[in-house]
C-alpha cells in the first residue's frame, strides 16, 4: 500500500467519523475548460454579430488555441489535482475518468471534422456545418459526466447541473446555424462547467489535512 493511498484512507475515515463524503478535487479543472471554451465561444460570437475585437476569432484558430490552452492548463494542474487528499478514492476516480473520456472524444470529434467538415457537401450540407454539432454532443456528455460523477461522489446537486446541460444541448441543437448558437454554447458552458468547478474548489480539502 503506497503512502498517498494510506494518507486517503485516513482522511476518508476521519471524513466518516464526521458523517461527511469525501469530496471532489477537481474544481479547478472545471472552472479551466468553462472559461476557456466559454470565453472562445463569446469571442466568436461577437465576432458573428459583428463586435469581434480579435483577428483570429472568425475561423478555426480561435478553437485551436483554446483546446491547446485547455489541455495544457489541465495537464499542468490536473497533477496538483491528483495529489490533494482524497484524490484516490472511488468518487474523485470516477470523476476524473468519465471527465478525460469525455475530453478525449470532444477534441477528437474536433480534430476529426476539421478533415471531413466539406465531405458532405453532394448531399447539401455546406462546409463547417457540422461544427455546429459540437456544443449539442458535449452539453449532452457533460450532463452524462455529471451525473455518473454524482451519483459516484455522492454530490445530489450535480444531478441538477446535468439538466440544466442537456437543457443547454437541445438549445444549441435548435439553434445551429444561428449565431444565437454560440450565445448558448458560451453561457451554458460557464454555467456547467466553471460554475459547479468554482462550488467544487470551495469544497475541496487543503493540500494539508
Amino acid at each position: 500500500m503506497t503512502d498517498d493511498i494510506r494518507d486517503d484512507l485516513a482522511y476518508v475515515k476521519a471524513l466518516a467519523e464526521e458523517g461527511r463524503d469525501t469530496p471532489l478535487v477537481s474544481g479547478l479543472i472545471y472552472v479551466i475548460w468553462g472559461v476557456v471554451i466559454g470565453s472562445a465561444a463569446l469571442l466568436a460570437y461577437g465576432q458573428e454579430i459583428g463586435i469581434g475585437v480579435l483577428a483570429f476569432a472568425d475561423g478555426p484558430w480561435l478553437w485551436i488555441v483554446a483546446i491547446a490552452v485547455g489541455w495544457g492548463l489541465s495537464m499542468f494542474f490536473g497533477r496538483r489535482s491528483h495529489a490533494k487528499p482524497g484524490a484516490s478514492t472511488l468518487g474523485n476516480r470516477t470523476a476524473a475518468a468519465v471527465w478525460f473520456s469525455v475530453g478525449v472524444f470532444v477534441t477528437g470529434l474536433w480534430l476529426t471534422l476539421m478533415v471531413v467538415h466539406d465531405n458532405f457537401t453532394s448531399f447539401g450540407v455546406p462546409p463547417y456545418f457540422l461544427f455546429n454539432l459540437m456544443f449539442p454532443i458535449a452539453f449532452g456528455l457533460f450532463g452524462v459526466a455529471f451525473f455518473a460523477t454524482a451519483t459516484a461522489a455522492r454530490v445530489g446537486w450535480l444531478r441538477w447541473i446535468s439538466i440544466v446541460a442537456w437543457i443547454c444541448a437541445m438549445l444549441s441543437l435548435a439553434l445551429m446555424g444561428n449565431e444565437l448558437h454560440l450565445l448558448v454554447g458560451g453561457i451554458g458552458t460557464l454555467l456547467c462547467s466553471a460554475v459547479p468547478g468554482l462550488i467544487l474548489m470551495r469544497n475541496e480539502p487543503s493540500d494539508v489535512v
